[in-house]
């Protein structure tokens, strides 16, 4: 049977109700919350504390809250990613706390597996995008752990159309960090968004990583630029850096400046 929409599950299990009538929590309440384990209720009280008052202590004890409230969801539905991307919008002092970063990463790992098998299963196209869409603000709002980018893409590589995977792999590489153009995965989705119409997003940044990663991708792109005929989306996309790198025969420049 279908599980619930992660979305909504997330966002009603999850929703901070500093705005709700009844009695407010002080900064005490929650340490003792916490202290009990009750993280749960803790998180959905952390904004019952004035805006003025979230200082270092608040923040040191929201994250707990918040960590301790993402372990008690289930990674298997997407439900944490969900959760994750709610807490980064309404809280996002606690992207400073190591309490809250490093299990977010944790689960909001396992979340992204989760909510793309169960897409997969059950919500198709449409629910494919949804997952994509969240699991780019979490890679986004990681501080830039590009390690964590890695596998994350990994995942979508895996998940979705290969092409699908190209913003995930962009978001690996730095101006000092390259170490993913080594990746198998990473050369799949870049060959495939050279396999798009030259205007398209993805095929825009595979050729932005295909100048990042030439030396990784040269053999694939070549064995793609082979294989196709000289109108297809591979050349149109390639040409111009294969002709800058002298990287065709002369035939094949001939083709290439011809377009």
């Amino acid at each position: 049977m279908l599980k619930r929409s992660a979305i909504c599950l997330a966002v009603t299990v999850l929703a901070s109700t500093a705005s709700a009538k009844g009695t407010k929590y002080t900064l005490a309440d929650l340490k003792q919350l916490n202290a009990d384990g009750s993280y749960r209720e803790a998180f959905e009280h952390i904004g019952d504390v004035p805006p003025s008052q979230r200082k270092a202590d608040w923040i040191d004890v929201a994250a707990e809250a918040a960590a301790g409230a993402l372990g008690t969801l289930d990674t298997d539905d997407g439900s944490t990613i969900a959760a994750i991307e709610q807490i980064d919008k309404q809280f996002p002092q606690l992207l400073k706390s190591a309490k809250y970063t490093k299990p977010r990463a944790d689960l909001g790992y396992q979340g992204i597996v989760g909510c793309f098998e169960q897409t997969n299963d059950y919500w198709g196209s449409y629910g494919l995008e949804n997952c994509s869409k969240l699991a780019l603000k979490f890679v986004d709002k990681s501080g830039g752990d590009r390690a964590l980018a890695l596998k994350v893409a990994k995942v979508a590589r895996k998940s979705m159309n290969a092409y699908g995977a190209v913003p995930f792999f962009k978001r690996t590489l730095g101006p000092k960090d390259t170490a993913a153009c080594k990746d198998d995965d990473l050369k799949l989705a870049v060959v495939a968004g050279l396999g798009l119409p030259a205007d398209d997003a993805n095929a825009v940044e595979s050729r932005a990583i295909m100048a990042t990663c030439w030396d990784q991708l040269k053999d694939p792109i070549l064995e793609e630029f082979s294989k196709e005929s000289k109108d297809g989306y591979v050349h149109q996309n390639a040409c111009s850096t294969l002709l800058a790198k002298k990287a065709i025969s002369g035939l094949q420049a001939k083709q290439c400046t011809k377009k």
